[in-house]
């Protein structure tokens, strides 16, 4: 896997730097999450009777568990399985269940950091906010660092990895104007837009490195 800039001018190994940026999409959901973690734990075909147990098993559903496994399957089988399998992430067949594909460009050991922030109510607005190929390469950076950074060593970071912009002066513009507010409105980061500063988060920097 790639290395990535830190603002501190260490490398890190970035589960999801080559991720292709097509199946970020399809990573902001937590029962997506969900399921490839659990294909990737079992390493074999599970029918949808064992899939949809171990999602309600894993899941703090508020409604009965008949209710619950009901539900929880109509989604895997009209939503999430189809769509993991539409971008080459698992192998689904509504009567022989579903299983990971060999090699899929998205690695279920990888997620762990994204497991770990689909707990709780808010995981899913997390998710959406986070999973983006600029926004995860900013927490990223953010890892480890103590300090409040400017937009502007963010800015640079980000044309030195490549990713975002190829200028400092429109990275630091898509920064301020995109990725900071969605972050800090999630509660990734805090984003002091007046002085341009941003601190890191302690939920997200800590499980996403």
């Amino acid at each position: 896997m790639s290395s990535k800039a830190s603002i501190g001018g260490d490398s890190e190994r970035d589960p999801l730097t080559d991720v292709p940026e097509e199946c970020y999409d399809v990573l902001r959901h937590p029962r997506r999450i969900r399921i490839l973690a659990t294909l990737g734990a079992r390493r074999t075909r599970l029918s949808l009777m064992e899939l949809t147990t171990a999602i309600v098993e894993n899941e703090d559903l508020d409604v009965p568990t008949g209710k619950a496994r009901h539900d929880v399957r109509i989604s895997l089988v009209h939503n999430h399985l189809p769509r993991l399998a539409e971008y080459d992430l698992v192998e689904f067949d509504a009567e022989t269940g579903a299983e990971l594909v060999d090699e899929p460009p998205v690695h279920p050991a990888d997620l762990a950091g994204l497991l770990e922030l689909c707990e709780g109510p808010e995981g899913e607005r997390m998710l959406e906010a986070i999973v983006h190929p600029v926004r995860m390469r900013v927490l990223g950076m953010l890892s480890g660092v103590e300090h409040t950074v400017s937009v502007e060593q963010l800015a640079s970071a980000l044309v030195a990895s490549d990713v975002g912009a190829d200028d400092r002066e429109r990275a630091k513009i898509s920064l301020y104007h995109a990725h900071l507010p969605v972050l800090a409105d999630a509660g990734a980061l805090e984003f002091d837009a007046g002085a341009n500063l941003v601190t890191r988060g302690e939920r997200t920097t800590s499980v996403l490195h």
